[in-house]
């Protein structure tokens, strides 16, 4: 830590008023906010250098395109450690959890899907996405990732039985289709409310976004509106979805209807992998809280849209037995644990 101050206050030229760490969620990065003469900093600390060229990479795009995302001031040598523009005190996960839905929610939240527009058209034909850090598409090997993701850190922890050469039958052709969605943009990836910051001006800027590649626009927002935590009510994401849908032209928004409930789909089933990885394995709070509902929006989903029952059996099976009382009772007895 003190190395780190020693760093902001050398960009500063003066000692710091005040270097305070920021509690870590699901990443390893090290974030400390920093301030001088009223004006408060970002300084982050990340060892994994091909993470922080991308967020680089992006931020940089990002600021010459004049779209909302943090400046980046100062880099180390090791390119290990940096100071970036600190754009708010609240998280849009943040606001929700104080107000639910409020009116002032409800324009942050159209505030973030107009914003979300402009990234995804302002970037057509200018991103290079060879610099991206996982991933340079959303093609068969994230996909796949996700779908295992969902298979070995939620189902198998479970202990829910499957016909193995079924389900990874049924992923391959899940697959498949993915890719074929249009209309293909940026996709930020993890497009959630804790990604969103929300300045005294109710302005909103997205962070972390280092993980984005070129994939179906859908993806980013169906990320956003049907996210466990915030638990919208129905109604309000068929509005924010229509909303969104208003900005794009007919054709596209043909396209981007068919694909809202496979990235749904998708969507429900990653997260649900990150909540048993990040909440029943390594047991931190914010994943295992939204567990549950998790499991409820996938649920929903399976019940109400026909394809996953008519085209992927076993997968439909097994989130059925999610929601049966033996499971139920095996989750509950895990976030207890």
């Amino acid at each position: 830590m003190y190395a780190h101050q020693d760093f902001f206050e050398d960009f500063l030229g003066h000692k710091a008023d005040s270097f305070a760490a920021l509690p870590q969620s699901g990443s390893s990065r090290i974030n400390y906010i920093g301030s001088f003469q009223n004006r408060k900093y970002v300084i982050t600390y990340n060892e994994n250098i091909r993470e922080n060229e991308a967020f680089f990479y992006f931020s940089d795009l990002f600021k010459s395109l004049q779209l909302n995302a943090p400046e980046i001031f100062l880099i180390n040598d090791e390119r290990n450690l940096y100071i970036q523009e600190f754009l708010g005190d609240k998280t849009l996960s943040e606001v929700i959890s104080e107000e639910g839905l409020s009116e002032r929610v409800k324009s942050l939240v159209k505030k973030s899907l107009k914003n979300l527009f402009e990234l995804q058209t302002r970037t057509l034909g200018k991103v290079d996405f060879r610099n991206s850090f996982e991933y340079e598409s959303y093609d068969d090997l994230p996909i796949t990732h996700d779908l295992y993701y969902f298979k070995n850190f939620l189902i198998d922890v479970l202990e829910i039985e499957y016909h193995k050469s079924t389900l990874l039958k049924e992923f391959k052709k899940i697959s498949e289709i993915i890719q074929t969605l249009d209309p293909k943009t940026l996709m930020i990836r993890d497009f959630q409310s804790r990604n969103i910051l929300v300045n005294e001006n109710d302005e909103v800027f997205f962070i972390d976004y280092q993980s984005a590649m070129e994939g179906p626009a859908g993806y980013d927002v169906i990320s956003l509106l049907y996210q466990a935590k915030a638990n919208f009510p129905a109604n309000f994401k068929e509005e924010m979805l229509d909303y969104y849908l208003s900005f794009w032209d007919e054709s596209d928004r043909k396209a981007l209807k068919e694909s809202f409930n496979w990235m749904k789909m998708m969507r429900f089933l990653q997260v649900l992998g990150a909540y048993g990885f990040r909440g029943l394995i390594q047991r931190k709070a914010h994943f295992l809280g939204s567990l549950l509902q998790g499991i409820e929006n996938i649920y929903d989903l399976n019940q109400n849209w026909n394809q996953i029952s008519q085209q992927f059996p076993e997968l439909y099976f097994i989130i059925l037995r999610l929601k049966s009382p033996e499971v139920q009772a095996k989750i509950e007895d895990l976030i207890i644990d």
